[in-house]
């Protein structure tokens, strides 16, 4: 289903590609997306795994953008090159207007960390993903924002895509 069909007033787990095609303008259903939450129009849950890893993927596209590092070696070259942490500042800012729109963060927590596991090896998926589902599951909320195809067919749960992605 795409992004635009999720109804007012829904609760919906929002995953880190849409927060970072919003974030980086790239995509005007994840914008909106984020603008309906904010609004209160839609209630968004973002897991605390999704924020890390935005917060990780925010440095290093900003890392990149200032020709710092080599996409295939960004995570590799800022981590022996702390330095280049350190000058590091647009994301920050970018992390402190998404704590503001509203969003509901949510923690992770050790049953959470052990439900992921069976989602892991049930359905093969990677621990973000596996730990998404396994948050929305506890929250009982069956609605997930997502670009990511692994979590496109899951049971039990409706996914919302971009459009670009449908297909």
């Amino acid at each position: 289903m795409n992004l635009t069909e999720i109804k007012s007033g829904e609760w919906v787990v929002i995953d880190t590609g849409i927060l970072v095609y919003a974030n980086q303008q790239k995509c005007q259903e994840c914008i909106q997306l984020l603008k309906r939450c904010a609004q209160r129009d839609v209630q968004g849950i973002v897991p605390m795994p999704v924020v890390a890893d935005l917060v990780h993927t925010l440095m290093l596209i900003e890392a990149r953008e200032n020709n710092w590092v080599e996409p295939g070696t960004a995570a590799r070259t800022l981590s022996d090159k702390p330095d280049l942490v350190r000058r590091l500042s647009r994301y920050e800012n970018q992390i402190r207007e998404f704590m503001g729109i509203g969003l509901r963060l949510e923690p992770a927590t050790p049953v959470d960390v052990l439900e992921a596991m069976a989602f892991q090896r049930e359905l093969g998926l990677f621990t973000n993903d596996a730990l998404l589902l396994a948050i929305a599951r506890r929250l009982n909320c069956s609605a997930i924002a997502s670009a990511t195809r692994a979590l496109m067919s899951i049971k039990g749960f409706v996914v919302y895509q971009p459009s670009e992605m449908e297909g």
